[in-house]
Formats: structure tokens, sequence, C-alpha cells
């Protein structure tokens, strides 16, 4: 063997032997690799190798070096194994036989290295990012420790928040199944020491309402629901008081993972809150009714105000005030859950008289409390207590001069009510109201005997001047007429001494029984003294409603004749009158020359006289118009005239107005103007605004009967008759006249009456325009009307009033008014009529703005019924 030859193979052999020892897992990476893959790994290296070498520049052959390098990393083989690969190669006997050593070895041993160098560089790359790769696994596992370690604190924190919260708090799932709850949680909603962790809310909870569910769905969906105080019923009946917080809670891909709950029971503080709120409003009322105490001396508006100021500041459902005996007790005041107060007896107040109750009470002067109406054996009508929605009650007692004389009974909706602190307050209130019951019951005995004639129990001298004066300021400050009455019973002396003063005293007990039922209570009747009584008339019209006031007063108490101890006793009397102010501004002076009028009516033999002369003929005269008016209607005296209305753009007659005129005499036309206000004042114009519409219908039905085709009637309808509560009734009777289908009535109303209760009114006019009528608005202008108003009336026409119709060519502001009026009209599809036109110009004027119909002197003037219909069958 040459020397090259012998230098490589010693060189090989070292490097061999050096691997070996410097790589001493070599054995266990090749064991660790499978066998038959190593060996063929290896048999590829050497073949390529050879290839190699002997082609000496072979790019494939570097390239398939290079893959051998990649493929040996991809298979885990290490820097070492490859080394040992390609020097057993190189130690090989193939290459020994195949490759021949002229050339020297060097070359060969560097083309060899080129070719493990170009296996080693795939090795290279892949190591460096194996080594990147483990940096990064290393960075990522501390990164996940670190996280694994905050994501453990976190919930080791949220185990202690929830553990040591106050409030009771539940972590559940999207399926509602439990997570997580607090100690708290189980002690709050007993559920002692049961493990629920998975379990579904509802299964833990089967009585949860609807809307709780409801709630916990929106909240799954992404709200947060927050509530103060809600009722909790628990699965035993009971009922508590909750407050909560319910918020959703996200998983770490941001999305719901469920909800958690954050609850309160405030049972306990909402009790306290309500005890402390009826304690401090019995307080209120005890503050209230003292105040009442102070202010009202009367009794029975005394017990009104406890009532009321019970129901309405103390939340009672029902408070009621009896005095008397337990089984004659009578209620004296009662106010229930609105607020009103009213008297009530007999039947009415049945129910209320739980006799063995308000016995114990009156008996014992101690209160009876049933704080379980349904459960409680001692009450009667248990029932109708439940029905009406009471459920405790407590009975007070009323003392006077420590005997008691009433109960106070007061009705609660809840059961268990009245507890001690309670009360404890409700006897301290009972027993001011006893003490100022004392002090009424003293202070009306002292007034009675200072103010209160003792024989009639009338108002005396000194109390009817002191309303007298009081009385005067108010009509002076609202401008109204009041008078004084004086009465004086004619020959009442001969009385006491044919018969004696005792019958006399029974005779003036009679006369001021009948008087005080006759006289309103807003005036005041007196016994002045001896034989005299007086009566102040509070709110009067004038002189005529003074003297039908005294005319009725004499009827019903003096004209019968009076039954005292078997003697029937005929009484006259003479009386006096004065009007405030025309005959005094002040209570001495009115009473002086109610005086001086009463001498005067003894002196000339009057039944009554007013103060001033004039004022006499002027009643007298107003008496005897009222007395001839009453015969009128019986007599037939009334009768109708018709004044045609023209439409203006065929001038023939399209309505007529129906007027009243009184028919005196064969020569003797009243106008209405005279006597119509008298009718209103006195109420007749409702039997003769009736005899009106049926006499308007019965005029229609006789012109049709003559072949004519005549228009409907338009029929003035009177304040009084609008008010009256049968004027939708009276309609129907009149429709009952009408044939169906027929227009003969229509309504004129004039504005300012229509305007005086504008919702009630509506109402009727709708009930007439059912029955086939049309309204017009009599006088339109003069009154108060408004547009808004005016929209919602149910009418048809509008009259405008002949005053406007008269400036309407005398000055331009005229002229625009009634041009407006009929625009507005029109706008509001309503026709429009005018009224008091009296010429051709008018006429004109009128025509050009476009109004549908006209009334006045120009069309024609009122005309009675026979010529109507010479009228109509000329047209």
């Amino acid at each position: 063997m040459d020397r090259r030859k012998q230098g490589f193979h010693r060189r090989t052999q070292l490097t061999y032997s050096l691997a070996s020892r410097n790589n001493p897992q070599r054995d266990i990476a090749r064991d660790n690799a499978p066998d038959s893959e190593y060996v063929e790994y290896q048999n590829e290296y050497r073949m390529a190798l050879l290839e190699y070498l002997r082609g000496e520049s072979d790019e494939a052959a570097l390239l398939h070096a290079y893959e051998l390098g990649r493929r040996g990393a991809t298979s885990q083989l290490s820097v070492l194994n490859l080394n040992e690969i390609h020097q057993s190669a190189l130690l090989s006997d193939e290459f020994r036989k195949k490759l021949s050593f002229d050339e020297d070895g060097i070359h060969l041993l560097a083309k060899a290295a080129e070719f493990l160098g170009q296996a080693l560089a795939p090795f290279d790359m892949m190591h460096r990012g194996y080594v990147e790769t483990i940096s990064q696994l290393r960075t990522l596992n501390e990164t996940l420790r670190q996280q694994s370690q905050a994501l453990h604190l976190s919930e080791e924190r949220m185990r202690l928040f929830i553990k040591h919260n106050p409030a009771a708090v539940a972590m559940l799932d999207k399926e509602m199944r439990y997570v997580l709850v607090s100690p708290r949680w189980h002690v709050d909603y007993r559920l002692g020491d049961r493990d629920i962790t998975g379990l579904s809310h509802y299964e833990v909870f089967p009585e949860t309402p609807p809307e709780w569910r409801e709630i916990y769905r929106r909240c799954l969906a992404g709200d947060v629901d927050k509530r103060d105080e809600v009722q909790f019923s628990r699965a035993d009946g009971s009922i508590d008081w909750v407050r909560w917080e319910v918020h959703p809670w996200y998983t770490d891909q941001g999305e719901i993972g469920g909800i958690i709950m954050f609850t309160e029971v405030i049972t306990e503080r909402k009790n306290q809150e309500r005890k402390i709120a009826r304690l401090s409003r019995i307080q209120g009322i005890t503050s209230a009714i003292n105040a009442a105490i102070i202010r009202i001396n009367d009794r029975q508006e005394l017990m009104q105000e406890v009532c009321r100021v019970a129901v309405e500041q103390g939340k009672f459902k029902m408070a009621w005030v009896g005095f008397g005996k337990p089984d004659a007790l009578a209620v004296s005041s009662l106010a229930v859950g609105n607020g009103s107060c009213k008297v009530t007896s007999g039947a009415s107040a049945r129910v209320l008289m739980e006799r063995s109750v308000i016995t114990r009470v009156v008996d014992c002067s101690k209160p009876v409390v049933c704080n379980d109406i349904e459960h409680d054996r001692r009450l009667s009508f248990k029932r109708e207590f439940l029905e009406m929605g009471y459920h405790s009650l407590v009975v007070l007692p009323l003392c006077e001069s420590g005997h008691p004389i009433g109960v106070l009974c007061l009705y609660a909706s809840e059961i268990r009510f009245f507890d001690r602190e309670e009360m404890k307050l409700l006897s301290e209130l009972a027993d001011d109201i006893s003490y100022a019951l004392n002090h009424i019951v003293k202070e009306e005995q002292i007034n009675y005997l200072a103010y209160y004639d003792a024989l009639t129990n009338l108002p005396n001298r000194d109390l009817f001047f002191d309303r007298l004066q009081r009385q005067i300021e108010v009509a002076r400050h609202e401008k109204r007429t009041m008078a004084v009455l004086l009465f004086d019973i004619e020959r009442f002396s001969n009385v006491n001494d044919s018969f004696g003063r005792h019958i006399g005293d029974a005779l003036l007990k009679q006369a001021a029984a009948r008087l005080q039922r006759l006289v309103s209570s807003h005036d005041t009747l007196a016994h002045i003294g001896g034989d005299v009584f007086a009566i102040m008339l509070a709110d009067i019209k004038g002189a005529a409603d003074a003297a039908h006031m005294l005319e009725r007063l004499i009827a019903g108490c003096f004209k019968p004749v009076f039954e005292v101890s078997g003697y029937e006793l005929y009484v006259a009397v003479k009386a006096g009158i004065s009007l405030f102010p025309s005959d005094g501004a002040d209570r001495d002076t009115l009473y002086k020359n109610a005086e001086i009028a009463l001498k005067k009516a003894q002196k000339n033999g009057d039944t009554y006289l007013f103060y001033r002369r004039e004022m006499n003929a002027s009643v007298a005269k107003r008496l005897t118009l009222e007395n001839r008016l009453y015969r009128a209607l019986e007599r037939g005296e009334f009768t109708l005239y018709y004044q045609p209305k023209i439409h203006t753009g065929s001038d023939r007659v399209v309505g007529l107005e129906c007027l009243l005129r009184w028919q005196q005499s064969a020569s003797e036309l009243i106008l209405p103007s005279s006597f119509i206000p008298i009718l209103e004042e006195t109420g007749m114009i409702l039997p003769v605004g009736q005899w009106i519409m049926e006499k308007a219908i019965s005029d229609y039905k006789s012109w049709v009967s003559q072949g004519l085709t005549p228009p409907p009637i338009a029929v003035n309808v009177s304040v009084v008759q609008l008010r009256h509560r049968d004027f939708v009734d009276s309609l129907k009777s009149i429709g009952e006249q009408i044939p169906d289908g027929t227009r003969m009535l229509d309504l004129e109303i004039t504005e300012s009456i229509l305007m005086e209760n504008i919702d009630q009114n509506i109402e009727k006019l709708r009930a007439a325009k059912d029955m086939g009528m049309k309204i017009a608005i009599d006088d339109f202008g003069t009154g108060y009307s408004s547009l808004s108003y005016l929209t919602r009336l149910p009418i048809d026409l509008l009259k405008i009033d002949r005053s406007f119709v008269i400036n309407m060519n005398r000055s331009p502001s005229g002229l625009a008014i009634v041009s407006s009026v009929i625009s507005l009209a029109h706008s509001l599809e309503l026709s429009v009529i005018a009224e008091g036109v009296d010429d051709e110009e008018q006429a004109k004027l009128l025509k050009l703005l476009r109004c549908d119909q006209l009334q006045g002197f120009y069309c024609s003037v009122p005309l009675p019924s026979r010529q109507i219909g010479a009228m109509l069958a000329a047209q």
C-alpha cells in the first residue's frame, strides 16, 4: 500500500474512533431509529458518496447529498449519526475496491468533506429552527404557566369574593346551571347544606315566576337588570322582599358564559321601614286631627274630618265613628277608600255593627283589635269585610266625662296591621278625640245658652245679628242680593190671655218647627223674642224672589190650623221686608228698615210690605203679571208666529223660526221680551217650551195636510230648558210625534247659553241630532266660544247676530267681521244665516259674501200660521 493510501486509512480509522469516543449515545440514537430505515439510509448515503467521488463535480450528486441531509434531519438523526454514516462509507470495502487512490488522498477527503458539508447544511438549518422553536415553546410554556397562575389566583379571588360577599351571590352558566354559589345564598334561600352545583336554577326554585324567567333570558342575551324591591314567594307560601342585580359574565373568547346574580333579602329592612312609615303615618294623623280639634267646634264636622284624615293621610281602607249604646249605635260619620265622607244609618250601616266587639269596647272602655278578620271567631261579617278588602280592624272607645259614648273603627287591608307601638299611638289619638268631644259638648252648652232661644231652640237675636253681619260681608264681596224678613203673629197676646201662656208657648214651638222645615239650610231662621220671627235670605235674585219665598212660608206655616192641647188656632201674620244693599249696607240699618216695613204692614192691614214704597208697587205689578202668565197657558192665550228664512240663491223659503206671542185680548199682542224672563225665573218656561214644540209640529202637519211642503221649523231653546235634567227625555217625547225620516224641528241655542256647561251640552245636542234635528248657534259672535269648542260642537248652522249685520254697511271693520264669520263657517262645513236683514243693501252684500240664508224684515215680518201657509202655496 503506498503512503498516501496508508495515511488516508489511518486518518479514517482515527476519525471513526474519535467519533465513537465523542458520541457515547451513537448506538442509542441508532437504536432509536428503525434498523431497516437506518441501514437503507446508510447504504444510500454510501452509494451517493461513491458516485460523487467518481464524478468529481456532479451537481446532481451534491443535491442528492443535500436531500439526504434533510431526510436525516427529518428522521431525527443527529449530526454525529450523519458523521458516523459518512465515516463508515469511507471505511467500507466497496469504497476501497471501487475507487482508485492514485489521486491525492487529501483531494478525495476534501470532496468527501464537501459532500458531507452539503448533507450537513439542512441539519444546520433545521437545528436552528428546532432551537428557536424550543425557545418559543419554553417562552409559551412560561406564559401559559403565568396565565395559569393568574387564572388560579383570579378564581381564588372570585371564590373569596363570593364567599365573603355580604350579598347572596350565584354564578350560573348559559343553561342556568349553578357554577358557583356563596354560603349566603344557601342561608337566604333556606337551602341548608344541599350541594346545588350543576343543578338547574329552575330545579332548585320551581316556583320562579314567568316574569323572572324572562328577565334571566334577557340577561343571558346581554342585558343588565337591577331591582330595588321585588316580592319573592317561597314554596311554603311565605313572602320575602329581595333586592337584586343580574349581570352576564363572559368567557375568554368574549362570549356570554352565563349570568351572575347578586341578591339581598331585605324583608326585615322592609318590615322596619313599613313599621316606621306606619308609626309616622299615625303621628301624622294625630297631628292633623289635633289641628282639626283646635279649628273645628262642631262635633259632626270634627268626626267627618277625623274619618277623612284617617283614610286620606292614614291610608286606612275605611274609618267610621258611631255614637250611642252598643245595641242602638248610630253611625255618625264614615269615610271609605276614596276619602269621601258621608253619614249613613240604618240598614246601610248594618254590616259595620259587630255588636259583640263593640259591646266589649263600650263595657271595658278599652280598644279591641282583630288582626286577622278571616280567622277571628268574634266577627259576624267576616265575608263582607273580606269582599271589601279588609283584613284587620281596631275598635277604639270615645269617652265623655270618663264614660264611653261611642267608638272609632279603623280598617286596614293587611293582616296583623295593628302592633303594640301603633296601638299605643292610636289609643292616645282616641284620648285626644275624647277630650275634644268633652270640650265641644261644654262649649255647645255655653253657646246654646248664649245664642239660642230656650223655648223654640232657634237662634236668638244675638246669633241672628252675628250671622247677618257675616252674610252681608259675603254678599258685598260677591255682589249678591239678600233680604231680611220679620214675622209678627197677629193678636198673639189674645192667645196668652184667653188660653194661658203655656198655650202661647206651645203655639210658638209649633210655628218654629213648621218654619224650620220650610227654610233652607243656607238661610237663617231666628226667634227674636215674643211673637216675632226673623229670616235672613242669603241669596235671592230680587224683590220678587223674596216675595215668593215669603208667600210660600206664610202658606206653608200659617195657613194650616194649629192644634195645641185640644184647641184649634187659626193664626195670621204680618211681615216686613228689607233688601241688601238697596235698603241698608249694615246689619242694624237692614234690620231696622225691616221693622219699619213690618209696622207699616200692621198699620195698613197689608200681609207684607217692602221698606221702599216703589218696591211694593213694582213687586205687586210683577206678581200680578206672574199670576196672569200662570193662567195664560191654561186659557190658551199663547200663540206662535213664524218668520221665514230665505235661501240667497233661489229666494225660496227654506226655513221658519217660530216666535212666541201672548195674545191677552183680540187687540193686545205682547212680545216675548216682556214676559220670557219671568217665565224663565218662575220655571214656567218648561211647560211653555213643551207647548211651543207641540204647537209647531201641529202647524207643520196642518200645512202638509193642505198639500204644502213646509220647511223645518227652528225652535229657540231657553237656558232653563237646556239645564234641566229631563231635557233629552222631553225631546224624545216630542220626537215620538214626528214620523220617521221627517225633519220637522230644528233647535236654536244662543252662544252664551251653549258654553255654560260645554261637555254636558255637547251630549244633549248629540242626542237631538240623533233624533234628526239640526242645531243652530243663535247670536253668534256675542258670546265667548272658542274655535276649539266650535269644532267639537255637533252643530249645523251659524246665525250671525243682527248687530253685525247692521254695522256691515257702516264700516269696513263690520263688513270684515261678517265676511270672516261666513268664511269660518264654510271652512267648518256649516251653513250661515244672517238675522236682522232689514234692507236691500244688506241683502246684496250678504249674497256677495256667499251667505246661505237671510232672515229679517227685508224678507218677511213674523206671520201667523195661516199667512205662512199662503206664502208656501204661492212659491
